[in-house]
């Protein structure tokens, strides 16, 4: 009976039909690949959930203008971000005039929420040898422009003394004037 049973045996393991069966727990080449898929497809379920939970805590793109630079500033609140290319609204104006035969000039500048101090600064030319000084006119400073006046010193001669420098009093014609405009704080 056991010569039987092992021609038996020997009959079904040489089969096409036993050749196919397959214990994947048993072979561990297909027990690393259903491992390593399980694995792989773990790692892409924590990787989505993490994208996720950083998507519903970051914060969203701004639709407003930014603020104006402040006195002091301010750490702000709210969770909006700023996008990359928007850009905070200047406080400050510049601009460069030359004056006129009057010595004066004016500049313009887009609206200020206030009247600004307006500090005009003469650009000297290499050909001269007295001081030149600017000042803005009374009463012609508004939140667009201003008018400025320029002086200049000249020397006299004076049959005396010899070459005296008299005082600030001759028109500044010709000279160019950067005019810059800081709102008040």
């Amino acid at each position: 009976m056991t010569r039987y049973f092992l021609a038996a045996l020997s009959i079904l393991a040489a089969s096409p039909a036993a050749a196919q069966i397959v214990n994947p727990v048993a072979d561990p080449a297909l027990k690393a690949d259903v491992t390593d898929a399980k694995r792989k497809a773990d790692d892409a379920a924590a990787a989505a959930a993490v994208a996720a939970a950083q998507a519903a805590t970051a914060c969203q793109p701004g639709a407003t203008t930014p603020p104006a630079e402040a006195i002091g500033g301010w750490a702000g609140s709210g969770s909006a971000c700023r996008l990359a290319n928007s850009v905070q609204p200047r406080i400050t104006r510049a601009a460069i005039v030359a004056t006129n035969a009057s010595g004066t000039a004016a500049v313009t500048w887009p609206a200020m929420p206030a009247v600004p101090v307006v500090l005009p600064i003469a650009i000297l030319p290499t050909s001269t040898s007295q001081p030149i000084d600017c000042f803005p006119i009374a009463g012609t400073i508004t939140t667009t422009g201003a008018s400025i006046k320029c002086y200049t010193a000249q020397t006299v001669t004076v049959s005396i003394l010899g070459a005296v420098v008299a005082p600030f009093t001759t028109a500044a014609a010709g000279v160019s004037v950067q005019v810059v405009a800081i709102p008040t704080s």
